[in-house]
């Protein structure tokens, strides 16, 4: 077939400006910036013989675990491909965008024309195929109750094959803390020397913070389960749980434990696991539907490969682990458009909508959990700077004020009373006003937490602008401090002042706050206090063996699920810990059930 002359001609000419692009470039190493997901990524791009001869990231702040992928993968498609409009990473977007423009500028330094680096690569395109494989089980989503399902399925000696469709493991777990209830254990009872606490006791809280919209189904089985769980993670799994860094006053007992190295190091710890015991883990792979027999038994999933091959899992029953919906407006309540989303763009409900196209029932569907404290670092995105706010507030006088400067509740309140008092104020937004003193424990827990890797990075707050307002400002005046922030400055006066009186007496009158210090000498600082989420509270009904039932309450055969694409368990709002401990249990009781059905 004979090419056009006017398709010859526009080659020619395309060729042409790359190839000058190239030319322009002048050989040797020169740095980029771009903005990630939360905060500057710094690269170097080498340059010889007028091409890009390699790209590394040199410095970032991106989450560890959510952007290895994109820091390793795609400067090398860059380099690979000559170009800059290569895809971003799933899951990791903002990230791959930040290196993106990184690139794009140290081309600009070495004389080239990033516009003509920006020119897209078509693909050739591969027959697709289709993949077949068997397992008794089949885990969909390799978050934390993905992989502990999988973990514990393989050590009951079932055959297991793990789906994750990011090229790394981790989903929503990955962002946090990595903190459990110890309820029960032999641990809480020898280490922490809790002796008082109970699965009742532990119902009640969770009741409490979730505000009896919890399903009791599920809050007594986590209550009573979750103690084995935790010995189990310790003792056998060898696990590195201690009593958590920050202990938040939700909690009727002591029983609020940490993991090394955050979620992160679990994440990885289990996934190596599950790989050394001859499980199969399959990245970049999208579950699509799941496949049931005549009977109408659940016996497998179909899923795309990142290649865009169909790939059919065969097996004796599947786990839906995939996670809430946090990333689908559309599919959450209006307000929430109130706040800033902290999650992952991979929160889309995958695992929801394929359950109730096959009749799945739901449950709680109008609730999204939110948390306080968070810095809309990036644009409709929130920083989850939460551990930084609370430990501040337990070592010095720093507090909270709202718009009209005025403080509005106890500072060391539970996360939920905060975050339903934030929500209440003016612009659904708050302050936290610190001195000299308590900016030093601010900083301090910032890096014990790995919020941010050092002080310039949380400087570097006062440059971001959102809606004509800087996310923080620093002072030696408070007034000026205030106006920068758009705080009334003589209301805060006066907050500030009765706040130090009622210091100097021992009491605080108004809220009953502990004391714990006034504000004192400046700079001051000023860091905004914003409602974030990330999690969906509703989801799939399930039942206490974590079946997922229809919407008649009778179990849907060969399927079940973990964590949260199943609703109920966390009600309106979650207890401190236990969004954690519910994907872990959930996800080891949901395989102890599959298996037990296929023996």
């Amino acid at each position: 077939m004979r090419m056009g002359t006017k398709r010859l001609a526009a080659l020619a000419v395309s060729a042409a400006l790359c190839g000058s692009a190239f030319a322009a470039m002048t050989d040797g190493t020169y740095t980029g910036e771009g903005k990630g997901r939360n905060g500057t990524i710094t690269v170097e791009v080498t340059v010889k013989a007028g091409k890009l001869d390699a790209v590394k990231v040199v410095k970032h702040t991106e989450t560890v675990g959510i952007s290895d992928a994109a820091v390793a993968d795609f400067p090398k498609a860059i380099v690979a491909a000559q170009s800059t409009a290569v895809d971003a990473v799933a899951g990791a977007t903002m990230t791959s965008e930040g290196i993106r423009a990184a690139v794009a500028q140290a081309i600009q330094k070495a004389g080239g024309d990033p516009a003509q680096f920006a020119t897209a690569v078509v693909k050739k395109k591969a027959a697709k195929k289709l993949v077949k494989e068997n397992a008794d089980i089949v885990v969909v989503g390799a978050g934390g109750s993905g992989i502990s399902a999988a973990v514990k399925a393989e050590t009951l000696g079932a055959n297991v094959i793990l789906i994750e469709k990011m090229p790394v493991i981790g989903g929503a777990t990955a962002l946090n803390a990595g903190t459990l209830i110890a309820t029960g254990s032999k641990y809480q009872r020898e280490v922490m020397k809790e002796t008082k606490d109970s699965p009742e006791l532990a119902y009640k809280d969770i009741f409490t913070v979730g505000k009896n919209r919890n399903d009791p189904t599920l809050v007594k089985m986590v209550t009573e389960r979750v103690g084995g769980v935790v010995d189990w993670l310790i003792y056998d799994m060898k696990v590195p749980y201690g009593p958590a860094a920050t202990q938040y006053p939700d909690h009727s007992a002591n029983r609020q434990l940490g993991v090394t190295g955050r979620s992160v190091n679990y994440l990885n710890l289990m996934r190596e696991k599950f790989l050394g015991m001859g499980g199969k883990l399959m990245l970049q792979t999208r579950a699509q539907e799941l496949i049931r027999d005549d009977a109408g038994k659940v016996v497998g999933v179909r899923a795309t490969d990142k290649d865009g091959n169909t790939v059919e899992l065969s097996s004796k029953a599947v786990i839906l682990a995939s996670g809430g919906y946090g990333a689908v407006k559309s599919m959450l309540p209006k307000e929430m458009s109130n706040y800033v989303f902290y999650g992952l763009d991979s929160e889309t409900g995958d695992g929801y909508k394929m359950a109730t196209d096959i009749g799945a029932g739901t449950i709680n569907l109008d609730l999204v959990k939110m948390y306080p404290q968070g810095v809309e670092t990036v644009p409709g995105h929130g920083l989850a700077a939460t551990a930084s706010s609370t430990d501040t507030m337990k070592k010095s006088g720093a507090i909270y004020v709202n718009k009209l400067g005025q403080r509005y509740v106890d500072e060391n309140a539970a996360l939920g009373v905060l975050t339903d008092m934030t929500v209440a104020q003016p612009d659904h937004i708050a302050y936290i006003v610190m001195d000299a003193k308590a900016w030093k424990e601010y900083v301090r827990k910032s890096l014990e937490d790995k919020l941010v890797p050092n002080e310039e990075t949380l400087m570097t707050w006062t440059k971001i602008v959102n809606n004509g307002r800087p996310v923080m400002a620093v002072s030696d005046n408070l007034a000026d401090a205030a106006k920068t922030m758009g705080v009334d400055p003589e209301g805060l006066a006066k907050t500030v002042a009765h706040w130090n009186d009622m210091v100097k007496a021992g009491k605080d009158t108004d809220f009953n706050r502990k004391i714990t210090g006034g504000l004192g000498e400046g700079p001051y600082y000023i860091v905004e206090q914003k409602v974030r989420y990330q999690t969906t509270l509703g989801g799939l009904k399930a039942d206490a063996d974590l079946r997922i039932l229809d919407k008649a309450g009778k179990p849907i055969p060969g399927l079940y699920g973990a964590g949260c694409v199943v609703g109920g368990a966390n009600g309106a709002d979650s207890l401190t810990a236990m969004m954690n401990s519910w994907a872990i249990v959930s996800g080891v009781v949901s395989a102890e059930s599959a298996v037990k059905s296929i023996k």
